[in-house]
């Protein structure tokens, strides 16, 4: 294979893993909570999948270190609301 046969590969390979964890995540926290969907359980899917995003975007990316401590604070703020309302909802 040549290089960008292989970039192409492992990014689609990255996007297959990433959906796949996402739907196992909510399988498990759907089975936690004995299948019953609610607000509650999506705002803590949507609070762990996007911790995982974030971390791996943190780990890949190659932008300046202000510019990620920007996005850390933007996340973390996002992070801290979904977890409040998460906790109003549960």
């Amino acid at each position: 294979m040549n290089k960008d046969k292989k970039s192409i590969f492992f990014y689609y390979l990255t996007e297959f893993a990433f959906v796949s964890l996402g739907i196992a995540l909510l399988v498990i926290l759907l089975w936690i909570n004995q299948f019953q969907l609610s607000l509650g359980l999506l705002s803590l899917w949507v609070f762990f999948f996007n911790a995982i995003l974030f971390s791996f975007w943190i780990w890949k990316s190659q932008v300046k270190l202000f510019e990620k401590v920007i996005a850390s604070i933007y996340c973390l703020l996002i992070e801290i609301i979904i977890l409040n309302s998460y906790s109003q909802l549960g």
